[in-house]
């Protein structure tokens, strides 16, 4: 059933590619796009939760810096309650993480001047030297709403009110019933939006028929996904819901996958046949049901960052990403399995990886997504450094990819990050006496 959100997202940019273009279509002017908040968003998106870290790396006492969005963020677990809070003093700016002092349970003291700041608010407690000074009981350092999740730690980067976190992982993420393994997070260095818009590329999977996960089980992975476009409306379900994850879903059973191509000879040299390596011996109709039922996966991709891709890889297990902003160049590149469980053994045998490294982490982390991190990283310099937002060349599949530019620019629900908020300038006063209420232990 065709989507109107879809069906709106295809008018608007279908214009903008040759192969899709309709007749008659007016020339596009110069500037005229309309997902320039996603071409704003070298920094990412304000007024969000992001995942940080492994909530198993953060120990009791123990402190650790994060820099989502470009943000300069220290985490601390203090009593089992995880707390993030701006890594700068507000007086110079000694960097807090350089030796993190706790004098008491609910206070952090900067380490050169004594400034003395509650976890809870950020306000200045006291100044040790200065116990009388003025400053004591104005807004001091930010503190950052804190959640933690399905093994993963997120902070709220904004200045609004946070809302559900439910609202900005992908749908099922928080279920009861969803166990979830987490990866230790890569560092990739290109851009937050390359990794995004890589991840449901249907063009990008002749990469992986390199990865050691394809060469084990003898599987071919196509020239590249090519979605039927007279089907489009029906492949790609777009949800903006007000309360609900914003994003969409294709089924990329519905797309024409090839194993094999012609490349044109010239000046009466013959043709040239070309298939791919896994493709090769493989009995016709072996590649038919490769086709038709080995494929038969929903990937899906929601605001801010976050992907859902289900069945993969293997059946009963999904996989999920969050592409988390940390410079103009590089992300937080996090990984994680899911499954559905009906015990808690099931639960434990997920999630302490007895089940959840060799089932989805070994041929998907070990032996899959290598070759989409290099793939990011390849591409990287031309968008960071050569215009590639303005120069890039696009083919008809690539019509998903500004479909997902336009929905994110229309549905974004705050503000780009600037340089400005990577430099403290932001609001210090935060909702955390609201946010911290649902600061949970482990799961």
């Amino acid at each position: 059933m065709s989507n109107p959100i879809t069906a709106e997202l295809i008018e608007t940019t279908s214009r903008y590619i040759p192969d899709v273009q309709p007749a008659g279509a007016p020339a596009n002017r110069a500037g005229d796009r309309p997902w320039q908040k996603w071409l704003d968003a070298e920094l990412g998106l304000r007024d969000y939760w992001y995942s940080v870290e492994l909530s198993r790396n953060l120990r009791e006492g123990e402190h650790c810096v994060v820099s989502p969005l470009g943000e300069d963020i220290m985490l601390l677990r203090r009593d089992g309650r995880v707390y993030a809070v701006e890594n700068r003093c507000c007086h110079r700016g000694a960097r807090l993480s350089e030796k993190p002092l706790c004098l008491s349970a609910d206070t952090i003291t900067c380490w050169v001047h004594t400034f003395t700041y509650s976890l809870e608010d950020g306000s200045i407690r006291t100044i040790l030297n200065m116990p009388d000074s003025k400053l004591v009981g104005r807004p001091g350092i930010k503190v950052y709403p804190v959640q933690e999740a399905k093994g993963l730690i997120f902070v709220f980067i904004g200045d609004s009110a946070p809302p559900p976190l439910a609202e900005d992982v992908p749908p099922g993420f928080l279920d009861d019933d969803t166990a979830v393994y987490v990866a230790e997070i890569d560092i990739v260095h290109s851009n937050w939006r390359i990794g995004c818009e890589g991840s449901f590329d249907p063009a990008h999977h002749f990469i992986h028929n390199w990865s050691t996960f394809a060469i084990d089980n003898r599987l071919p992975m196509s020239l590249g996904w090519v979605p039927d476009l007279g089907q489009l409306a029906e492949v790609l379900q777009y949800a903006a819901p007000a309360d609900g994850p914003k994003g969409f879903t294709r089924c990329a059973a519905d797309t024409d996958m090839s194993f094999e191509a012609t490349i044109p000879g010239v000046g009466g040299a013959p043709d040239t046949t070309y298939a791919v390596p896994m493709a090769r011996g493989l009995s016709p109709e072996r590649l038919h049901a490769l086709q038709t039922h080995d494929f038969e996966i929903d990937v899906g991709l929601w605001l801010p960052c976050g992907t859902r891709i289900s069945p993969w890889p293997s059946p009963g297990v999904s996989t999920g990403e969050f592409f988390v902003p940390r410079d103009a160049n590089s992300h937080y590149y996090v990984q994680y399995g899911c499954k559905k469980v009906s015990s808690e053994a099931e639960r434990r045998a997920w999630e302490s990886g007895e089940m959840g490294i060799p089932l989805w982490k070994t041929p998907n982390v070990d032996g899959f997504t290598k070759e989409d991190i290099q793939a990011r990283e390849a591409i990287a310099r031309f968008y960071h450094e050569e215009d590639g937002w303005d120069r890039e060349v696009l083919m008809g599949c690539d019509l998903e990819l500004l479909m997902w530019r336009h929905f994110a620019s229309q549905h974004a629900r705050g503000p780009v990050q600037e340089i400005k908020h990577t430099q403290g300038r932001f609001r210090k006063v935060s909702p955390c006496a609201t946010a911290n209420t649902v600061n949970t232990a482990k799961d």
